[in-house]
């Protein structure tokens, strides 16, 4: 990174230009957790090695150290990153639509997002993020799920109901990835379908639970 230096030589009165590699571009935290970023995607569910890091920012790999001290530090970083991008792809799908709806362009924001970015999906169920960034990671997720089911179920009720929506996502994924179960993308309407009218009612349906407000939401990597 960064351009070339020309500096000027002169031997026996002949003088050449000599071409020099300028130190490296800055580098800071977030540049570091991009191009980790870019590397899981590009690479797989294991995250990419500090020295692949330097090298591809072409820096010295103890410079990566001034960021993050140690593997499981940059793990939760680019988890957090990475969630984050997930997010942002489920509030667009979801967009100003409410109740079923919300429910339902949910399903399919997850599992279009699990399955364009296969590399990142698997790291996220491996790695999970940490630190004060990460809690408000988890609230605005939380309030986007508690947005979602609250037309139908009481806060205590929401995290069971919740659970049973990511099984059947999750598994979904799974089926058709892993087992390479046949016509796994054509069952999900159906699935998504049966389980949300037993939740919640068909999308014609919108029950109010008698007392509403946020959910206590508890998260598998807490």
């Amino acid at each position: 990174m960064g351009s070339g230096i020309r500096a000027g030589r002169c031997l026996a009165g002949a003088c050449v230009k000599i071409d020099r590699m300028a130190y490296p571009a800055k580098i800071s935290r977030a540049v570091i957790v991009q191009i980790a970023l870019q590397m899981v995607e590009e690479g797989g569910a294991e995250p990419p090695s500090l020295r692949a890091i330097a090298r591809r920012l072409n820096v010295a790999t103890n410079a990566l150290y001034n960021y993050f001290p140690d593997r499981a530090d940059l793990n939760a970083a680019i988890a957090v990153v990475g969630s984050r991008k997930m997010l942002a792809a489920v509030k667009r799908t979801i967009g100003g639509t409410d109740a079923r709806e919300a429910l339902d362009r949910f399903s399919m924001a997850f599992l279009r997002f699990a399955r364009n970015h296969p590399q990142l999906y698997d790291f996220l169920n491996e790695n999970h993020p940490g630190g004060q960034e990460a809690a408000t990671l988890f609230r605005e997720w939380a309030e986007l799920m508690n947005l979602a089911w609250s037309p139908f179920f009481r806060p205590a009720m929401m995290p069971k109901v919740i659970f049973a929506h990511a099984a059947l996502l999750h598994g979904m994924i799974t089926l058709e990835r892993q087992w390479l179960w046949r016509k796994a993308k054509e069952h999900f309407d159906f699935a998504n379908k049966t389980m949300l009218d037993a939740l919640v009612g068909s999308k014609h349906t919108r029950r109010r639970p008698a007392k509403t407000g946020d959910a206590v939401l508890t998260f598998p990597w807490n």
